[in-house]
């Protein structure tokens, strides 16, 4: 679909991104069609959140001349919780 189509997804995806993730997150592309977020989420809620996320990457996104792309993403998360013992 183009150059311009691939740098509308991209920006969708950074927009939906810095959404979801909130003031107090740091969101940046590392290349490509990659992206990390680095935030707190609170562990009860990590599994409602991170659903939350793949629904709003997995919405359609329509170009400026009314075109509609289908997209997906994979998402992985990682986090601190379960520290390995000191040795």
């Amino acid at each position: 679909m183009g150059h311009a189509a691939g740098d509308a997804v991209l920006a969708a995806f950074g927009a939906r991104l810095t959404a979801w993730a909130g003031p107090q997150a740091a969101v940046g592309r590392l290349g490509g069609d990659e992206f990390a977020t680095v935030l707190s989420l609170p562990a009860e809620r990590r599994a409602r959140r991170l659903e939350q996320l793949a629904r709003m990457l997995h919405t359609p996104v329509t170009l400026d001349d009314g075109r509609t792309i289908n997209v997906a993403a994979s998402i992985g998360a990682a986090t601190p919780d379960v520290l390995a013992p000191a040795t």
